[in-house]
């Protein structure tokens, strides 16, 4: 069965959030009190309406505890979000995320009841500032330690046609593959015979330091 959510506030967050997780095959109810906004979105979500959701009984109306996840994309408007949020969860919402703009505003969300805050903003500007800061052709995922990091990286011309086991990136750099990207294909946990072609994206666990050496010195993959 699809995943349906609820999105309620039509800003930037809003909009973007409900047509994505529409173009993904979610069912999407997207809500906002202005009338334009909801008509521009109404052919790019399942569902759209126009309704005030600080008002208790339009909320009661709306079969909050039907949707997977309701998400409270209202932001610059804090009294409708505190409000929303409350009322959402008064009526059942199985899982809820609020959008706050403040720390401040956050702690409230999360005192009346959001399973989750965000903050796209600020969340955007680390991002961003990551990115800009990342090794050029890799892609950071995840941190474990100082040093060990889950990232991505598209496998080079040297790679081509070589098993894992060929590659030697486990024993000579300490680099585990946990995953291969293969066009729309991920293969999981691939073993020691798995090829490797060029532009899979590998992803591995490891030292980016290392890492940068093995693509450095990609003489010691080719086949002897």
């Amino acid at each position: 069965m699809k995943r349906q959510y609820l999105v309620v506030g039509l800003g930037r967050f809003g909009t973007s959030l409900s047509t994505y997780l529409h173009s993904l095959g979610a069912e999407v109810m997207a809500v906002d009190k202005r009338e334009t906004l909801v008509n521009e979105i109404a052919d790019s979500v399942t569902y759209s309406l126009i309704a005030d959701t600080t008002d208790e009984k339009v909320v009661k109306d709306m079969g909050v505890d039907q949707f997977d996840n309701v998400i409270c994309a209202i932001g610059g408007d804090i009294e409708a979000s505190l409000m929303t949020t409350l009322l959402m969860r008064e009526f059942g919402a199985k899982h809820l995320t609020s959008k706050a703009s403040t720390g401040l505003h956050g702690r409230l969300l999360e005192k009346i009841g959001a399973d989750r805050v965000v903050y796209p903003e600020r969340d955007m500007a680390y991002k961003l500032a990551r990115d800009f800061q990342a090794t050029p052709g890799i892609e950071e995922l995840m941190t474990f330690t100082v040093n060990q990091k889950m990232f991505e990286f598209k496998a080079p011309a040297a790679f081509d046609k070589h098993t894992l086991k060929e590659l030697h990136l486990r024993h000579s750099f300490g680099i585990n593959v946990v995953a291969v990207r293969r066009g729309e294909n991920i293969i999981t946990s691939p073993g020691a015979n798995e090829i490797i072609f060029q532009g899979d994206g590998m992803l591995v666990v490891g030292e980016i330091e290392k890492t940068l050496h093995a693509l450095e010195n990609l003489e010691k993959y080719k086949k002897k």
